[in-house]
């Protein structure tokens, strides 16, 4: 398994050219290949384009350096493409049930010949928007263009650069050099905040054995995950969550006052005080690093999370909740938190690990797996907060109950994964002994008056759900 490893080092002077003259290529092939240009092109297409067009042969830069970089921007192209279609695909099940015209429209959006049809070319141009880079400070290495020794205990890479362009480039890291095989690797040379990042791919050793269960997980809030088992894993992830969006929050409307004292200032013709508020006081320095230390706990959380899971499974079940819920309306801060939620970071945890591991990893349809009762697996019951209230009056725990519906979600053959969450309502009504219609509220004509218990409350919800 290939994963990606991190080394810092100092920045020679040499580098800033370089990133610059990246920079520029960078920009100009996304504004060239963003997003029309490169309809029906494969990368090879593009990068012989680029090469008989002969765009950047005049920036000054060594030859493989400009090639690898072009390379690496073009695939950062087709990659967003990639996941444009993907979300097309969705909107072409939601779209239509007939297998025919889906396979059509499939056919067309895979040959990469979505602007035959109408409905394609405006679902691509609502998700493939044209893309824009802004990154000046990175540049690739190919594999045969560097080299490696430790100097003095600590690990030194060589960047050769071709004669016309200046001496080869060495770049002193932090590291003893143990356990570094850069044999073979490209490296991305990235410079930010006074030092190098130098990212290298390498193998990574398979981890230890799963065991057989297969287990429903609902992604959750206060907690990392829970299983279809009850078990909570990685329960400091709401905490850590919480307290740097509220801090944020707070350093926010600070920031926001001072803000408004330098302009203040300003106006008056204290333009050395406004200079001062701004300089010494409305910086991001410190913002930047606190982000940064959150965000690797709670991916320390997330992975620490996902390996106790496959501990004890060889089949992971879990919502797939790459698009959002819509119409969903929350309170401000509950959007607050949870724009600062890395569900990402929570669904690559889990991916990572199962295929490190060799488990098995399924999405299913999230939709109504909080709202429906685990035990009867219809539609009825309500959830408030980490509570679930079952007609009968007993008590679930919330994401436990989730979670088993998540694991049950996996073998009903009428679920899709991509099914609209108004398809899965009507299904999930149509198995109740009293069932619903979508608009108002009927019982089936083949079940007698006499042997329908309705609850109350439960209609009344339903009802206030529907409006």
């Amino acid at each position: 398994m290939k994963v990606t490893r991190t080394l810092q080092a100092d920045v020679p002077p040499e580098l800033t050219p370089i990133c610059q003259a990246m920079g520029y290529l960078r920009a100009d092939i996304w504004r060239r290949y963003g997003a029309l240009g490169n309809v029906g092109k494969s990368a090879s297409d593009i990068r012989k384009a680029i090469t008989a067009q002969d765009l950047y042969s005049g920036l000054w830069v060594d030859g493989t350096v400009r090639n690898e970089t072009t390379k690496d921007v073009v695939n950062d192209i087709l990659t967003y493409k990639a996941a444009a279609k993907l979300k097309v695909r969705q909107a072409i099940a939601a779209r239509t049930a007939d297998p025919a015209e889906r396979k059509r429209l499939y056919t067309l959006l895979t040959a990469d010949q979505w602007m035959e049809d109408l409905f394609l070319h405006r679902q691509m141009r609502k998700h493939f928007r044209h893309g824009v880079s802004h990154t000046t400070n990175q540049f690739i290495v190919r594999s045969d263009k560097h080299s490696s020794e430790v100097v003095d205990g600590q690990l030194v890479i060589t960047i050769r650069v071709a004669k016309k362009y200046g001496d080869d480039i060495q770049l002193v890291t932090t590291s003893n050099g143990k356990n570094v095989d850069l044999t073979g690797s490209n490296l991305r040379v990235c410079v930010k905040d006074g030092f190098t990042e130098i990212h290298y791919a390498t193998d990574k050793d398979e981890g230890r054995r799963h065991e057989d269960q297969a287990l429903g997980i609902d992604k959750g809030y206060t907690e990392a995950f829970t299983d279809s088992d009850g078990a909570a894993h990685g329960q400091a992830f709401g905490a850590v969550l919480t307290a740097y969006s509220d801090t944020g929050a707070k350093t926010g409307q600070q920031r926001n006052q001072l803000h408004a004292l330098e302009k203040k200032h300003r106006k008056r013709g204290h333009q050395a005080k406004a200079d001062r508020i701004l300089t010494n006081n409305l910086g991001r320095k410190k913002l930047e690093a606190r982000r940064v230390r959150t965000k690797k706990r709670l991916r320390t959380i997330a992975y620490q999370s996902a390996h106790s899971i496959v501990d004890k499974a060889a089949l992971v079940v879990s919502e797939d909740l790459t698009s959002p819920i819509a119409r969903k309306q929350q309170w401000k801060r509950y959007n607050r938190r949870m724009s600062s939620w890395a569900k990402g970071v929570l669904a690559e945890a889990l991916d990572s690990v199962c295929k490190q591991r060799d488990a098995e990893h399924v999405l299913v349809n999230g939709s109504f797996t909080s709202q429906m009762d685990s035990t009867t697996g219809l539609l009825e019951g309500k959830r408030r907060g980490d509570k679930f209230y079952r007609v009968t009056g007993d008590v679930l725990q919330a994401d436990h109950n989730a979670a088993l519906n998540v694991l049950a979600r996996l073998a009903d053959p009428e679920i899709k994964r991509y099914m609209p969450h108004r398809e899965v309502r009507r299904v999930l009504l149509s198995r109740s002994p009293a069932q619903l219609s979508v608009k108002r509220l009927e019982l089936q004509a083949a079940t007698p008056i006499n042997q329908v218990r309705i609850n109350p409350n439960f209609i009344t919800e339903q009802l206030c759900s529907e409006f």
